[in-house]
């Protein structure tokens, strides 16, 4: 791809989904994005063949800068101890996922998701969060900052927790996305790490 598509393509999800915000997924037709975005339809669709083939685009690009965020942060906190490390992480991913939580709610309620067939456990986000919170959790182990775990049971755990309808309920319920940040770090991190053993 050349960087004048890239442009375009970013341009069309920008487009896409401040309308999507504003107006609802359903509410808005692939007319709209393409005159939003100003390409032509026909422009929108060799790219984006339906609504839901967009929204999953939408969700790609913002799940792919966010990663390496995470790659970022975990390569310049590489000496930090391990429960900060992963505190971080796991408060980055709540914060990332609350900050869009309307759109996001919108867009899981439409059914735009489920033309997609995906298992969630085998997803690159999800994968990518069981692997480096594995590592993080073997790390602590070898450096005797964590009682002796099963890494791979309690990375999955602690990965799948965070699903969308989980961060949804608690939106309703009123908390913010610190607060969820601060609990879930409080009641499956942090005791991971204080139960050390003697």
């Amino acid at each position: 791809m050349t960087s004048g598509n890239d442009e375009l393509g970013a341009q069309i999800l920008r487009k896409a989904q401040g309308l999507f915000a504003e107006h609802g997924v359903e509410a808005v037709s692939m007319h709209q994005v393409a005159k939003a975005a100003g390409v032509g339809q026909g422009t929108l669709y060799r790219r984006y063949p339906s609504k839901s083939n967009l929204c999953m685009s939408i969700m790609q690009s913002k799940i792919d800068k966010f990663l390496d965020e995470l790659r970022g942060y975990l390569a310049a906190h590489a000496e930090a101890p391990v429960l900060a490390r992963l505190s971080g992480i796991m408060t980055k991913q709540i914060l990332f996922c609350h900050a869009d939580i309307a759109w996001m709610k919108e867009l899981f309620r439409s059914g735009k998701l489920k033309d997609v067939k995906t298992n969630a456990f085998e997803s690159p986000p999800f994968v990518f969060m069981l692997h480096t919170v594995q590592r993080l959790l073997e790390e602590a182990v070898e450096k005797e900052e964590l009682p002796p775990v099963d890494p791979v049971f309690t990375a999955s755990l602690i990965a799948a927790a965070l699903s969308p309808e989980l961060l949804f309920y608690l939106d309703d319920k009123g908390y913010t996305g610190e607060q969820i940040a601060e609990h879930f770090v409080r009641s499956f991190i942090a005791p991971l790490f204080s139960a050390r053993s003697e």
